[in-house]
């Protein structure tokens, strides 16, 4: 579930928007995205929102799992950020490793308030597990809102 959370909250950071997110990852991947939804919708800087994702990870999250986090505007790189993914679950309820049994989390964050509004950002978070297998791909356009 842990896996789960950081999904949710790689989106929830990169997604406070209105948008429709969705997997870019193949059949071959270790996590199969079947639901993403989040609230509010649409989220609002400043503000918590609430991010649900639902799939089946087939095989466990170990220590060195990576998360890398791109953001573009108008074809320009904004935002490029590749971080130690079990590090950033450290705390929560269910840290690595990550067991293939979780199917659906929901995980809240706040909205910074550097997010920018009204204006189109693309998204794409690739996370990839200790032995280099691709974990998940979720990408998609975000237009954020005040």
């Amino acid at each position: 579930m842990k896996f789960f959370a950081a999904v949710a909250a790689i989106v929830a950071l990169a997604s406070t928007a209105s948008a429709a997110l969705s997997t870019c990852g193949t059949a071959s991947d270790d996590f199969q995205l079947t639901g993403l939804t989040y609230t509010p919708n649409p989220p609002k800087i400043n503000q918590k929102v609430c991010v649900n994702v639902k799939g089946k990870l087939n095989k466990d999250v170990t220590a060195g799992a990576k998360i890398k986090v791109t953001a573009t505007v108008w074809g320009i790189n904004v935002y490029d950020q590749t971080s130690d993914l079990c590090a950033a679950l450290v705390g929560g309820p269910n840290p690595c490793p990550i067991s293939t049994n979780a199917t659906e989390v929901t995980h809240c964050i706040d909205v910074p308030s550097s997010v920018p509004s009204g204006v189109s950002i693309n998204l794409k978070a690739i996370a990839t597990n200790a032995g280099g297998s691709r974990l998940f791909c979720v990408g998609g356009p975000l237009t954020f809102s005040k």
